[in-house]
């Protein structure tokens, strides 16, 4: 869908990244994450502790701001999959929605930390911290249930997707019809 901006946040461990790509391949666009960009800044440099983790964090969101406004500024559509926060990721969330039709899908489960828990357990690319995250959990997920004033979908993802992910797709297709 040529122009729409598909946004999918949540808490850590919520199932974004699952949903962003199957989203991806049903609307056809594009899936940009911020673990990604994450991950490949970190490459050339060693590991180091959870400053160097926020810095690069940070350095990815810089990056997934930047590589969405060129998109969509050219016409593209796409699906940008991070935990946003409130607050500090509404104003280039709010910026980027008024280049195309946007809508905001936000995955909760009350299970997020236990599915967090293992993951950290199997490990994962050396630039997430994952132990130092779960150490600072407090199990309370509002900061990560952005609203930028346009349409918005909750979806529980405890087991499958509630809505179905068929309602998630025509959701994202008809707000974007909507905000034409």
């Amino acid at each position: 869908m040529k122009g729409l901006l598909v946004i999918v946040g949540g808490a850590p461990a919520t199932g974004k990244t699952t949903l962003a790509q199957k989203l991806g391949r049903s609307l056809e666009l594009p899936v940009i994450t911020k673990d990604d960009i994450k991950e490949a800044l970190a490459a050339p440099f060693e590991a180091g502790d959870r400053d160097w983790s926020r810095q690069l964090g940070v350095a990815a969101y810089s990056v997934l701001f930047a590589v969405a406004e060129r998109l969509l500024a050219g016409g593209q559509g796409l699906i940008l999959e991070s935990n946003f926060r409130c607050g500090i990721s509404d104003p280039p969330l709010r910026a980027l929605a008024a280049l195309a039709p946007t809508v905001v899908i936000v995955c909760r489960t009350p299970v997020a930390r236990e599915r967090f828990a293992k993951r950290a357990a199997r490990g994962r690319h050396r630039v997430h911290i994952d132990n130092a995250v779960l150490d600072e959990w407090t199990g309370d997920d509002s900061v990560h249930q952005i609203d930028i004033g346009t349409p918005r979908l909750v979806v529980d993802t405890t087991d499958g997707y509630d809505p179905d992910l068929e309602e998630i797709v025509a959701f994202a297709r008809n707000a974007s019809s909507l905000a034409r």
